[in-house]
């Protein structure tokens, strides 16, 4: 559930690139490592992470391709890693935000339209203005949005 007054602990959005880049930290090559200093944060300060309902989808997608062999037959993580991380991952205090209503719908599709996003990614940009907290992603076309918006 929101926090009354998210001024009183720390609190962000999080999408999926910045928290895969989190759970798949030293197992994958290409992933960013700066993420783990704002998680750990949040956990050590009783701190809590929103997200949309779309990022359970998105985050679990990103585990199943990465347990499919890649073009040389390997794959990054087994079945069994995957299940860990999810394991892990539902340990992390994350707020999952209700489903939009047509207000907050209309809102991120007009997101989108300006900032030439996803309807995905301006989901979270959304959630970040609702809530007025910043917002953590690897996303580049999200960070010039972030940029463009302040």
């Amino acid at each position: 559930m929101p926090a009354e007054n998210t001024n009183t602990f720390p609190c962000f959005v999080c999408d999926t690139s910045f928290m895969a880049a989190y759970l798949l930290n030293g197992l994958c090559d290409d992933e960013f490592s700066d993420c783990i200093k704002d998680i750990e944060y949040i956990l050590e300060n009783n701190g809590q992470i929103y997200v949309p309902p779309l990022f359970w989808y998105e985050i679990e997608n990103i585990l199943l391709y990465k347990t499919q062999p890649n073009k040389k037959g390997f794959s990054v993580i087994t079945k069994a890693d995957a299940m860990d991380i999810l394991y892990d991952l539902e340990q992390l205090p994350i707020y999952t935000d209700l489903q939009p209503d047509s207000q907050i719908k209309q809102r991120i599709f007009d997101l989108a339209e300006t900032y030439n996003l996803s309807y995905y990614d301006a989901s979270y940009l959304e959630l970040s203005r609702r809530y007025n907290l910043p917002l953590k992603t690897y996303d580049q076309e999200l960070k010039a949005a972030i940029i463009n918006n302040a």
